[in-house]
C-alpha cells in the first residue's frame, strides 16, 4: 500500500481501535479516499469475523500491487479497485460487493492554485484547450480523459510527481477525488493544487475490494469480508465515512458535470 496513506490513516485513527470508530473520524484535513478504504476493509472484515491478521507492506506503483495479488505474496487489496480493473484479474481474484457504487464517483479537475480560474473559463464540454496528466493503469481515468479530447494528454504513475507537474505549471490539469476542505485543494511537499471551481468529471464505474484466490483460506476471507461489507452498507458505516471525508460531496452536487 501507499506509504502516505498508511501514515494519514495513523495520524486519523490517533491509536483507536478500528472496531470502535465512528464515520466522524474522517472529518480530518488529511483524510481521502484511499484513507477510508483502508479503514473500512479492516473494519468489513472485523464485523465479517474473519480469521486473519493484516501486515501491511508498502508499494508505490499500483501494476505491482496487482501482480503481488495475482501471485497470492498478497492476499487482499487494501485500496479499492474498479471493477473493469478488477474483472481483468478475474481468474486470480474474488471480487467484493461495490463499496463506491457506479454513479457515485466524481472527481475535481486541480490545476495550480493560481490558474483555477484561467484555466475553468479555457474548460467548456471537453479538455481540447488543456493538457492532462493521469496514468494509463487507472482506466477508467484514462479512458474518461481520451473522451474529453485533451490537446495533450501524459502518462505518470507516481501521484506525487503528477501534482508536482500540475503544481509548477508545467501541465494544466490532474484529475483527483474531492476532499473535505473548501476550496478543495491538496497539498505536500513539492505540491500545492486546487479545484476548478463549478466543474466536476463523471467516472463511471464502482470500485471493489478483490481477494486473491491463490491463499490458502481465500474463500473463507472473502466470505467474512462480503457480510462485513452488507452490515456496513446496511448501517450507513460506508456512505457516511466517504461523506465525512468529503469523497462523497454534497457541496459539489450542482457543479456541471463533464463529460
Amino acid at each position: 500500500m501507499n506509504r502516505d496513506i498508511y501514515g494519514y490513516a495513523q495520524t486519523i485513527l490517533n491509536n483507536r481501535d478500528v472496531k470502535d470508530i465512528s464515520p466522524d473520524i474522517f472529518d480530518h484535513p488529511l483524510c481521502q479516499r484511499d484513507v477510508v478504504d483502508l479503514i473500512i476493509i479492516q473494519r468489513a472484515l472485523i464485523e465479517g469475523k474473519a480469521n486473519v491478521s493484516l501486515q501491511f507492506f508498502m508499494i508505490d506503483h499500483e501494476e505491482r500491487e496487482e501482480i503481488l495479488l495475482q501471485s497470492g505474496m498478497s492476499i487482499i487489496s487494501v485500496d479499492t479497485l474498479w471493477l473493469s480493473q478488477a474483472q481483468a484479474l478475474n481468474d486470480s481474484v474474488f471480487i467484493s460487493a461495490p463499496i463506491i457504487r457506479k454513479g457515485e464517483y466524481y472527481a475535481g479537475v486541480y490545476t495550480a492554485e493560481e490558474r483555477s480560474e484561467t484555466l475553468g473559463q479555457m474548460i467548456q464540454q471537453d479538455f481540447s484547450q488543456v493538457t492532462v496528466i493521469s496514468n494509463k493503469a487507472w482506466t477508467v481515468d484514462w479512458s474518461t480523459i481520451m473522451q474529453l479530447k485533451p490537446k495533450q494528454l501524459y502518462n505518470e504513475s507516481d501521484w506525487t510527481i503528477m501534482a508536482r507537474l500540475v503544481s509548477n505549471k508545467w501541465v494544466d490539469i490532474m484529475l483527483i477525488p474531492f476532499n473535505n476542505q473548501t476550496p478543495f485543494r491538496y497539498t505536500g511537499k513539492g505540491y500545492k493544487v486546487k479545484a476548478i471551481q463549478g466543474i466536476k468529471v463523471a467516472l463511471q464505474d464502482s470500485r471493489h475490494f478483490v481477494v486473491s484466490k491463490k491463499y490458502q483460506h481465500s474463500q473463507a476471507i472473502f466470505d467474512a469480508l462480503e457480510l462485513g461489507i452488507k452490515q456496513l452498507r446496511n448501517t450507513k458505516f460506508i456512505e457516511e465515512s466517504y461523506r465525512k471525508c468529503g469523497f462523497l460531496n454534497v457541496l459539489v452536487d450542482k457543479w456541471r458535470k463533464i463529460p
